[in-house]
C-alpha cells in the first residue's frame, strides 16, 4: 500500500497534447459519457502525428465549483495538424506532486501530503494521470500529478 514517503515532487517542462475532451455539471456527471470519449479517443488516436510515446496517454483535468473538464491526449511535439473533433494545447513548465498508488486513491494520498507539507495545490493548473495504452489499471498503473503553487 502506498504511503505519504511515494511521494515525488517534480517540475514537468512545458508539454504539447493533441486530444478529446469533456465538460461535465459535478450535479449531473455521467461517468459512462467520459467512458465512450475513452474508446472513441483511443479508437481514434492514430490519427494524431508526431506523437511522443504511442504507448500512453495522457488525462488532464481540471475542475470549478460547478464543471468537471476531462481530456485523454497525446503528447506531441508539434501542435501545426490537429484533426477534426480534436484540440490541441500546451501546458506550460509546472511544478508536481505525483505518485503512483497501489491500494490508495492517488488523489487523497497527494492532498494528505500536501497538507503534511504545508503546500498548496495550483487550482489553476491541470491534473494530469499518465496511463498505458494496453494496461490502463487505476489507481495501481497510474502516474497522477497535481499541480503546486
Amino acid at each position: 500500500m502506498s504511503t505519504l514517503d511515494d511521494v515525488k515532487e517534480v517540475t514537468l517542462p512545458e508539454r504539447r497534447y493533441i486530444g478529446m475532451a469533456i465538460t461535465s455539471p459535478f450535479a449531473a456527471h455521467d461517468p459512462k459519457r467520459v467512458e465512450q470519449l475513452q474508446k472513441l479517443f483511443l479508437s481514434r488516436r492514430f490519427e494524431i502525428k508526431g506523437l511522443l510515446d504511442a504507448e500512453t496517454y495522457v488525462c488532464p483535468s481540471f475542475v470549478c465549483e460547478q464543471l468537471f473538464t476531462y481530456l485523454f491526449c497525446m503528447e506531441v511535439n508539434q501542435l501545426s495538424a490537429v484533426p477534426e473533433g480534436m484540440i490541441g494545447f500546451a501546458i506550460p513548465e509546472q511544478r508536481y506532486a505525483t505518485v503512483r498508488a497501489s491500494g490508495a486513491d492517488p488523489y487523497d494520498l497527494l492532498h494528505a501530503y500536501l497538507k503534511a507539507k504545508g503546500q498548496q495545490n495550483n487550482k489553476r493548473g491541470m491534473a494530469l494521470e499518465v496511463y498505458r495504452v494496453h494496461k490502463p489499471v487505476w489507481p495501481d498503473e497510474v502516474d497522477v500529478y497535481i499541480p503546486l503553487l
